[in-house]
């Protein structure tokens, strides 16, 4: 028996050939028409990659979503409007002085909903597309060899002159001032890497999501995407999306236990 997520993203969907039997659709969807609407946009999203569905005023799911997620968390009181309006000190004594002023920071709370759904949504890794794994497939052989620049030393020798009337200590000859840089063939390392072939590179553990199948966080992504800096995102903003997280899996909890009630009558 297939998952009741599988089930709903089948439903959602074209059935074809291919596609795994299920019961009914109509009863599954009939059934996730009871959860609430922020429950059911996240399911049809998610499980059922339905980006396409409009509201009556013309809404794209993922726009609906996002200003239901954001009313659920000003529900809380901290991020109410009266409180949080997105203004800074100065633009805040420009608007009480009658002067223009600019929002810097407006919708805040709506970029921390998009960016936490779309994170909600899209939470596998992409290296190992959710496996936890990696290989059986062809890698190339690196081969290190001597830079060929710089010959090994790391170091190329970009200018020398001789210095007049100016003798080395044990008088054999001029001194010679010689101007060095690093190699910029081999970054200083004194060898590059050159390809050797391939070879069938064997199963191993994801670096990138430590076998977890989970898309690792990109805080800097993340504050682009709300517009602060990193230094706010540290202090106020990376605990939040913790809380939104939790939010999500709440609510997505809340619907699976509806969709199971009802289908199991």
């Amino acid at each position: 028996m297939i998952d009741l997520k599988e089930q709903a993203g089948l439903a959602m969907n074209v059935r074809g050939q291919f596609s795994d039997p299920i019961a009914d659709p109509k009863v599954t969807l009939g059934a996730l028409a009871f959860a609430n609407e922020l429950g059911r946009l996240l399911w049809r999203m998610k499980y059922g990659q339905d980006f396409r569905l409009r509201d009556s005023e013309g809404r794209t799911a993922i726009h609906r979503a996002t200003l239901l997620l954001a009313n659920c968390i000003r529900s809380g009181g901290k991020f109410s409007r009266g409180k949080f309006t997105g203004l800074t000190q100065s633009a805040r004594r420009d608007r009480n002085a009658g002067r223009k002023f600019e929002r810097e920071t407006a919708d805040l709370i709506e970029k921390l909903a998009l960016r936490a759904i779309m994170e909600w949504i899209d939470d596998r890794c992409p290296r190992c597309d959710g496996r936890g794994v990696i290989g059986r497939a062809l890698a190339d052989v690196v081969a290190r060899t001597p830079c060929t620049a710089c010959g090994g030393t790391r170091f190329v020798c970009v200018d020398e002159y001789r210095i007049p009337f100016a003798a080395r200590p044990d008088g054999k000859g001029p001194i010679v001032y010689r101007d060095m840089e690093r190699c910029g063939a081999c970054s200083g390392a004194g060898h590059v890497g050159v390809a050797d072939g391939s070879r069938r590179a064997g199963r191993q553990i994801c670096p990138d999501c430590q076998g977890n199948g989970s898309r690792v966080a990109d805080h800097a992504s993340r504050a682009r995407a709300i517009g602060v800096s990193m230094r706010r995102y540290n202090s106020h903003w990376h605990s939040q999306f913790d809380v939104v997280f939790s939010l999500l899996d709440a609510v997505d909890a809340n619907a699976h236990d509806t969709v199971r009630r009802l289908v199991q009558r």
